[in-house]
């Protein structure tokens, strides 16, 4: 499996799609939210509200400090849909990684 890699101190630009029987869908009231998990198992994002591009496509843009480690980072993507009447929500996750690195030499 090959990362997308990125370099530290920089806006970096995640993409998800949310597909339910192969179908993009979205989530209930079309809001998809997303955690960003460091190295070292520390949030970088937490719960962020993410950017709708069409049904079940979702961005969103986060910045990473020259401080940050470096490594493989977990993003976390997840919504909610309404399993109907009396079953409430069920949470859908999809889970993606990146690698953060250094080109300083």
């Amino acid at each position: 499996m090959s990362l997308s890699k990125f370099e530290r101190g920089n806006t970096i630009k995640v993409e998800a799609d949310f597909k339910m029987n192969g179908v993009l869908t979205d989530p209930s009231g079309s809001k998809a939210f997303i955690d960003v998990i460091k190295p070292d198992g520390n949030y970088l994002v937490s719960g962020a509200t993410t950017t709708r591009d069409g049904t079940g496509e979702y961005h969103y843009y986060f910045q990473t400090d020259f401080s940050d480690p470096l490594g493989i980072y977990i993003i976390q993507w997840y919504g909610y849909h309404n399993l109907g009447s009396s079953y409430g929500y069920k949470r859908i996750v999809q889970r993606d990684a990146i690698q953060i690195v250094s080109t300083e030499q």
